[in-house]
């Protein structure tokens, strides 16, 4: 299927199947604090904002596109009114080493699409540049998690690691829950992992998944079935907001892992146009949503937030810009959200969390 049609078949599914949405006359806002919606019972989420930001600020302003722009950082890391101020400092952030391996794991239908854009690939050349071992992991963009966990199962089984290396897991959308199914049915395997990153993770799934049964039959219809196996077919359901808060109340996290999440929203101005109408069918849930998820529902339980970046659910991760010029220009972002950055502070977070008496990595 040739780019035109691609992005006509997108574009006629988001403006006729869900309905007609107009634009919503709200902006959102940052004066309250950070929230989560999460199971009783469930472990409460620690704060780890503000040595969050420090690290991405640091990175932030050795970047030239950013140097001398005065609230470049502020602008890209929203700021909530309970998030204590730093106390600046001038020490460095730890240099990257090859004591990790991480695997990267996108999400729903993201395989479908990998020609186009796969989470933080226009990251993991510039940091395997840096010394860290960085692969993608291709999970079935059509299948459950329960399915994907399997995959995810067998593949880190295969991994050669050093005796002194540090399996992390960083997922993206349903990417982190395929990843949290994997460590809840593999037990044995899950203790190679040290931590899970979660990036605008459909951790308590999303409302609009009962909007999307019609969109993903005209998507399965043209060409889904061209572009990608169907695997089990249960992609959709295992997104549904009773299916993911059932499972979190039944199934405990390992506690050998720890868990660590960066959440997602942003201005209806800066969502991607085809995402639009999900912000839109979001808004009279929370105006704080990223297009796909409510900020709230994007946070593991028992694990640290690290931040709410201001991007929307794909321009967060994924690489869009000049991959095509159609598709570019159709549903890139107003505003390009520096993915590198973002996941080399999010990975250096973790390994402070993880030796905290290291220096550097």
């Amino acid at each position: 299927m040739s780019p035109i049609h691609l992005v006509s078949v997108l574009s006629l599914a988001c403006t006729t199947i869900i309905g007609c949405v107009g634009p919503v006359k709200h902006e959102i806002a940052t004066d309250y604090p950070a929230a989560i919606l999460r199971v009783v019972g469930t472990p409460p989420t620690t704060d780890g904002r503000v040595r969050f930001r420090e690290i991405f600020c640091q990175l932030l302003a050795t970047e030239t596109d950013y140097q001398g722009r005065e609230g470049a950082c502020e602008n890209l890391l929203l700021r909530l009114d309970d998030e204590s101020r730093p106390v600046r400092t001038t020490q460095p952030p730890p240099d990257l080493s090859t004591r990790y391996r991480v695997m990267v794991v996108p999400g729903f239908l993201n395989e479908c699409f990998a020609s186009i854009a796969l989470p933080f690939e226009d990251a993991i050349p510039l940091l395997s540049e840096r010394g860290l071992k960085i692969d993608q992991m291709i999970v079935s963009g059509r299948s459950s998690s329960d399915a994907n966990a399997v995959y995810i199962a067998e593949t880190i089984g295969n991994l050669d690691l050093a005796e002194n290396e540090k399996l992390v897991l960083v997922g993206h959308s349903k990417g982190a829950v395929d990843i949290l199914h994997f460590l809840v049915n593999f037990p044995e395997q899950s203790r190679r992992v040290a931590a899970v990153v979660s990036v605008a993770g459909a951790i308590n799934g999303s409302p609009l998944a009962f909007k999307l049964d019609d969109i993903y039959t005209v998507l399965a219809r043209n060409f889904l079935s061209s572009r990608c196996n169907t695997g089990d077919d249960g992609a959709l359901d295992s997104l549904r907001p009773s299916v993911r808060l059932s499972w979190l109340a039944a199934h405990p996290l390992p506690e050998s892992v720890r868990y660590f999440s960066i959440v997602a929203f942003t201005r209806r101005d800066r969502i991607n146009t085809l995402l639009k109408t999900g912000y839109d069918l979001l808004w009279p849930y929370d105006p704080r949503n990223d297009g796909l998820l409510l900020s709230t529902d994007q946070l593991i339980p028992g694990g640290t937030l690290l931040g709410y970046v201001n991007a929307d659910h794909w321009s967060v991760a994924l690489h869009l810009e000049n991959q095509n010029l159609l598709i570019s220009e159709t549903i890139r972002a107003s505003i390009k959200f520096p993915r590198h950055v973002l996941l080399q502070a999010l990975l250096i977070y973790v390994a402070e969390a993880l030796e905290p008496k290291q220096e550097g990595w």
